[in-house]
């Protein structure tokens, strides 16, 4: 069952990420302009950028990312993290701010112009639609992708049925082979 969690979480993870993210790896330094995208000559202000978080409802999605992320953290955890240690974890973790570190990312890739334009695709009924219709998309997707994780976790979890078991059955009856102490 694990695995099939963790195979739909991965899945899941590798589908959804950001459609427009490049295909070449990330500089390792974050501060590395790529040549796909220079730096506009005119950055989009702070105040067009939070109206288009705001717009997108930016902030709102990834706090509740962050509130799922330590709920399923909370639910699988060991049991030494206890409520107190979860509730304070949450707490922290949701009053991060989340726009000031994001206007000066956004302000490295998008121009005033860049930033008006959005802002007026979200405000035109087709942008309205676009984020009206994002929760249904994505239950959608989460629904098919979960069940096509689960079938690969199937698959997979059957093509080494027999190797798992043969470790489980190992792991239940150490072997009783001597051990090599080593001195101190």
């Amino acid at each position: 069952m694990r695995i099939t969690c963790f195979v739909a979480v991965l899945l899941f993870a590798s589908i959804c990420l950001p459609a427009r993210a490049q295909t070449s790896p990330a500089p390792a330094d974050s501060t590395t302009e790529t040549a796909a995208v220079a730096p506009p000559a005119h950055p989009a202000t702070a105040d067009q950028i939070r109206e288009f978080l705001a717009l997108t409802h930016t902030v709102d999605h990834m706090k509740k990312t962050v509130a799922q992320s330590i709920k399923t953290a909370r639910i699988t955890s060991a049991p030494y993290y206890t409520g107190g240690f979860w509730d304070d974890m949450e707490k922290a973790a949701l009053s991060v701010d989340f726009v000031t570190p994001m206007i000066s990312t956004y302000q490295k890739f998008y121009s005033e112009e860049d930033m008006a334009a959005l802002i007026s695709f979200f405000k035109s009924s087709t942008g309205e639609r676009m984020l009206a219709a994002e929760p249904q998309v994505a239950a959608m997707l989460e629904s098919t992708l979960r069940a096509s994780g689960a079938e690969i976790g199937r698959q997979v979890g059957e093509k080494h049925k027999d190797e798992i078991e043969r470790l489980m059955k190992q792991q239940q009856h150490p072997s009783t082979s001597p051990t090599i102490q080593l001195k101190p």
